[in-house]
C-alpha cells in the first residue's frame, strides 16, 4: 500500500457522491475544499458527503478546508473567458464595474494605493501580464505585455502588495469561524507571509475553543520563503504552493524552493505538501505526461508527505483517473526509495530523546526484520509522527482513543489513521493492536509486526516496543 498521501479537491463540478466515493476508493486520504470558490451552503453539501463516504469505507478521511488569505481577485466577469490581447488597453477600478476586456475591477476596494507606475500586474496564474501605464484618483490604466485568457475570481497578484494586506480579512474570518464550528481536520492559509499571520490564525481558534484544528501554510511567495523557519514552528505544516509560488518567485528556480521547503520541513518534522500541475495534462487526457511521472517520482524522493491535486479533480474529465495514475506512480517511487539511506541520516537531524531513539528502533528493526506493519500507540500523535519522519519502510496504524489525534494523522506520511478504546495495560495493547492489524490489513500467518507505545497511558512520551509474530 502506498505511504505518501493522496489530497484531492472538490469543487461544484465534484460535488456527486459517486464521484467522492470513488475517488476515496483509490487512494484519497483528505479531501480540499477552498473556499473562494465554494460557498457555505455547497460546503456544507460536501461536506456530508464526505462523512458518508469515510463511514461507508469504514476509515478515516480529512478534510481541509483553504481560506482565502490577504489576495486580490477579479469580480464576476461577463463572459466565462475573456480574451486581453497585446497591447491592449485595461482599467482597473476602485469600484465594481461590469468586467469584460476593457475595464475591471476585485474584492479590494482600494486597489490604486497598491500600485506604481510600471509596476507589473499578473492575472490567469501568470499567464497573463500587464503593466502600469496611468494612475487616476479611482482607476488605474495597463497596457497588455503577455496577453491570454482570464476569468473570474481569478487571483490578482500586484508586487509587494500582500504586505499592505490585512492578514484576515472580514471574509476570513468568517471562514475561519466555519471551519470551526464543522470540526474541520485541517485549515490551509493562503500567502502566509509570516509567523504572526499563522499566530493571528492560532490566536482566532484559541478564543473560539478549538486547539485541535492543524494549521497548513500555503508558501506562495519569496516573503513566506524568507520566513519559513519561524513559519515552520508555529504550523503543522506547510504546502509548495506552485502556481502562486512561480508567479511570485521566478519558474526557473521553483525546483530550488520546492527541495528546499520540504528539507526544512522534514527537518523540522512538519508537514510537506506539494501542489499544482502534478497531473495537469489528465484534466483532459487520460493518460499523464512523462514529465508529470517524473515530477511525482522526484516529490517522493524529496520526501513529500502528501501531494495534492487541484483542477485535475474539481473539473477535469475523470478525478478517479487522476488518482489511480497518481498512486501508481507513488507506489513505484516508494518501491525504489533508499529507506536504510534515509534512517540513518533522518537520525542525524535534530535532538536526541527517548520518543526518537525508540522510533529509530522501530524504524531499524521493521527494516531489518522486514516486518508487515509498525503498530503506533499515541495520545497526542507524537509517537505516530516521529516514526513517520523517519520514513519506514512498513506502513504504520496510529492508534489513539482521541479522535481528534487520529484525524489529524490523515496527512502524515505512511500512517493509517485508527480510533481505538482507552487502554489499561500492556497485554490489552498489544491484543487489540494485533485485532486492529487483522481487520485493516492483508495478513498472513507468520507476518513481523513492531508495536510501540507508552506507559502509563496518559506519558506523552514513548518507551517501549514489542515485536509480536502473527500467529493465527
Amino acid at each position: 500500500m502506498k505511504k505518501t498521501k493522496i489530497v484531492a479537491s472538490l469543487g461544484k463540478d465534484t460535488k456527486d457522491l459517486d464521484v467522492i466515493l470513488e475517488m476515496a476508493k483509490k487512494g484519497v486520504d483528505v479531501f480540499r475544499i477552498n473556499l473562494s470558490y465554494v460557498n457555505f451552503t455547497e460546503c456544507d453539501d460536501l461536506i456530508a458527503k464526505i462523512k458518508k463516504v469515510e463511514k461507508k469505507l469504514k476509515r478515516i478521511i480529512g478534510i481541509m478546508l483553504d481560506i482565502e488569505g490577504p489576495s486580490i481577485r477579479l469580480d464576476k466577469l461577463k463572459e466565462d473567458d475573456v480574451f486581453l490581447a497585446l497591447d491592449k488597453e485595461v482599467r482597473f477600478y476602485n469600484y465594481h464595474v461590469v468586467c469584460n476586456n476593457t475595464q475591471l475591477s476585485t474584492n479590494y476596494p482600494n486597489l490604486v494605493e497598491l500600485v506604481e507606475l510600471n509596476d507589473y500586474i499578473y492575472l490567469s496564474s501568470g499567464k497573463v501580464k500587464l503593466v502600469v501605464k496611468e494612475i487616476n484618483s479611482d482607476n488605474f490604466v495597463c497596457k497588455v505585455v503577455e496577453e491570454g485568457y482570464i476569468n473570474s475570481n481569478q487571483t490578482v497578484y500586484i508586487k509587494n502588495s500582500a504586505r499592505k494586506l490585512d492578514f484576515i480579512s472580514e471574509t476570513d474570518k468568517e471562514n475561519i469561524l466555519y471551519a470551526i464550528k464543522n470540526n474541520i481536520d485541517f485549515l490551509a492559509l493562503s500567502y502566509v507571509r509570516d509567523e504572526q499571520d499563522v499566530l493571528e490564525v492560532v490566536d482566532m481558534l484559541i478564543e473560539n475553543g478549538n486547539e485541535n484544528m492543524s494549521i497548513i501554510a500555503k508558501i506562495e511567495n519569496e516573503l513566506a520563503f524568507s520566513n519559513l523557519d519561524e513559519i515552520l514552528k508555529v504550523s503543522d505544516g506547510v504546502i509548495v504552493a506552485r502556481g502562486n509560488l512561480a508567479v511570485n518567485t521566478s519558474y526557473y528556480q521553483l525546483p530550488f524552493y520546492q527541495k528546499e521547503i520540504l528539507k526544512r520541513a522534514n527537518e523540522e518534522q512538519k508537514i510537506g505538501l506539494v501542489a499544482t500541475d502534478l497531473l495537469k495534462s489528465m484534466i483532459t487526457e487520460k493518460m499523464p505526461s512523462r514529465a508529470e511521472v517524473s515530477d511525482i517520482y522526484n516529490a517522493v524522493f524529496d520526501k513529500v508527505d502528501g501531494l495534492v491535486l487541484d483542477l485535475e479533480t474539481t473539473s477535469g474529465n475523470d478525478p478517479s483517473r487522476c488518482i489511480e495514475v497518481l498512486e501508481k506512480v507513488i507506489l513505484e517511487a516508494e518501491n525504489n526509495f533508499s529507506y536504510h539511506e534515509n534512517l540513518e541520516k533522518t537520525f542525524k537531524q535534530g535532538k536526541l530523546d527517548v520518543t526518537k531513539a525508540i522510533a529509530y528502533s522501530v524504524v531499524d528493526s521493521g527494516l531489518l526484520l522486514n516486518a508487515s506493519c509498525i503498530l503506533a500507540n499515541t495520545m497526542s500523535g507524537y509517537t505516530a509522527r516521529k516514526i513517520s519522519n523517519f520514513r519506514p519502510k512498513s506502513p504504520i496504524l496510529g492508534l489513539s482513543p482521541n479522535l481528534n489525534t487520529v484525524r489529524s494523522l490523515t496527512l502524515n506520511y505512511g500512517i493509517v489513521p485508527v480510533h481505538v478504546k482507552k487502554f489499561n495495560n500492556t497485554d490489552e495493547i498489544i491484543a487489540e493492536c494485533i485485532l486492529k492489524y487483522k481487520e485493516i490489513m492483508d495478513y498472513e500467518v507468520g507476518d513481523i509486526v513492531i508495536i510501540t507505545g507508552g506507559l502509563p497511558l496518559n506519558n506523552k512520551n514513548t518507551d517501549f516496543m514489542k515485536i509480536e509474530k502473527i500467529v493465527d
